[in-house]
């Protein structure tokens, strides 16, 4: 019978097994190793990135929020502005309704009716005046009356002064004749 020594041939299979063992037990720990690296590198770069997006956020946010205070304080200027325009349209209205007001009362009023004193107060007039004869004080409170600058005229109080001259009140609502300005169109 033929023997043969499968001492050497196990030998070799023990290194090869060994090596291979080896290779598992190294190979493994440092393809994790290197995956665990990879992924450090990858968060920390990602990292940085999210670090430099959040500054030039905050950068935006601080522009924004200058630019947002001087949109909000521009708008008070222009808030501020159109009350004043709207104001000096008020006051360009009741201009020319009171000089519509002198303009009829120099044309319309009788020769021996004078005017002496006219107040306003929360859009009532008053018209204080003096007058020789009844019917010239009726006749003035009637062109009043159909001007149109003026509602409700009545004649309040006729009183006799003592040189025969006749005190007369007249009490009226003034109005515009001319349209009022729209608040949102500029003159």
């Amino acid at each position: 019978m033929l023997q043969v020594n499968l001492l050497p041939w196990r030998k070799l299979r023990l290194q090869r097994r060994s090596r291979y063992w080896l290779k598992m037990f190294i190979s493994f720990p440092a393809i994790i190793t290197m995956t665990f690296l990879t992924l450090t590198a990858f968060l920390v770069q990602e990292r940085a990135l999210r670090q430099l997006h959040l500054s030039a956020l905050n950068t935006s946010v601080q522009v924004l929020s200058r630019q947002l205070l001087e949109v909000n304080a521009a708008t008070e200027r222009v808030k501020t502005l159109n009350a004043q325009r709207l104001a000096a349209l008020q006051q360009l209205k009741r201009s020319q309704d009171y000089l519509q007001l002198l303009e009829l009362v120099a044309a319309q009023i009788p020769q021996d009716v004078s005017l002496t004193e006219m107040t306003e107060h929360q859009q009532a007039l008053t018209l204080k005046g003096e007058g020789h004869f009844y019917h010239d004080i009726l006749s003035f409170r009637d062109v009043l009356a159909a001007s149109g600058l003026f509602g409700n005229v009545s004649l309040s109080d006729v009183q006799q002064q003592p040189d025969r001259i006749l005190s007369f009140v007249i009490k009226t609502q003034f109005r515009s004749a001319s349209p009022a300005p729209e608040q949102g169109k500029a003159p």
